[in-house]
């Protein structure tokens, strides 16, 4: 696999009351889907051509560590700084702060697929290069 440090990708998430449990806690339910919502910006934020289109890729597989307590009532920041190259496989490592605490940290593994065939396909060198850029 070949790895990639990254610039910093980063996007603001302000919690919302029914995303929290009786405490105050942002659910876990809630931190798996801002991941989804940071990791498909990400895509997104390549995507010039059908090469970063979030409908070109398939979740196989998700990580997440649970650091410390997210609570409503401020901001989170959600980023990307790492990546990871297989040939049709692209590992995204991400973390939540909330003000100067790191408190989530997740990596997702996405396959690339053929939107015709569904079947899994080497990702284009011209998203590599775009992430090569970051």
């Amino acid at each position: 696999m070949e790895t990639k440090k990254l610039k910093e990708f980063a996007i603001t998430i302000t919690p919302r009351l029914y995303e929290t449990d009786a405490l105050g806690h942002i659910n876990n339910a809630t931190i798996a889907a801002w991941f989804e919502v940071i990791r498909m910006q990400f895509l997104e934020s390549l995507a010039n051509s059908n090469e970063g289109h979030f409908k070109s890729w398939i979740l196989a597989s998700v990580q997440i560590d649970f650091l410390a307590e997210t609570f409503y009532g401020s901001d989170v920041t959600g980023k990307v700084v790492e990546a990871e190259f297989g040939n049709s496989s692209f590992t995204l490592h991400c973390e939540m702060w909330q003000g100067e605490k790191k408190t989530v940290r997740g990596k997702a593994v996405l396959v690339h697929l053929d939107l015709e065939s569904k079947a899994p396909t080497r990702i284009p060198d011209a998203l590599r290069e775009k992430v090569a850029a970051l």
